[in-house]
């Protein structure tokens, strides 16, 4: 497996990707298929250029994440996998090759939402050093 630093000029791969996401998890996001099928192609480079945009290849694509900086810290949003590849450490590379850019980065916090509901979401960020937020939904990690 790969991790895939999504550029402006892949921004078809970052597309469909979310795009398989959205239908297949609609519950997941803070956003709807039908909202972003309506993008147009100015949309999707304009969204690939803000922030770190990571497609996991093995060897196609099987999971993605996005993260931007916040002033509480950087925003890890839009993780997922393809029910296929669950359990076989997709997220837990995703979720690595964030920290370390993070740290690379000089970002000191790395937050996320994960619905209380989302056992096996929560179980990984918690493995992977995240705790609990005083907002509800959310977790940290510090980064040292």
């Amino acid at each position: 497996m790969q991790i895939h630093q999504v550029a402006p000029d892949d921004w078809e791969l970052w597309r469909d990707v979310r795009l398989e996401a959205l239908g297949a998890d609609p519950d997941g996001f803070g956003s709807t298929l039908a909202r972003e099928q309506a993008y147009t192609e100015d949309d999707w480079r304009e969204s690939v250029e803000q922030g770190l945009k990571l497609v996991a290849l093995a060897p196609g694509p099987v999971g993605l994440v996005g993260a931007y900086g916040k002033p509480s810290g950087l925003y890890l949003y839009s993780m997922w996998v393809r029910a296929s590849h669950r359990g076989r450490g997709v997220g837990e590379a995703l979720v690595n090759a964030v920290l370390a850019w993070a740290a690379k980065q000089g970002w000191k916090l790395v937050r996320l939402r994960v619905y209380d509901d989302n056992l096996p979401a929560r179980r990984l960020y918690k493995r992977l050093g995240f705790v609990d937020s005083d907002e509800p939904e959310h977790m940290e990690f510090r980064v040292s």
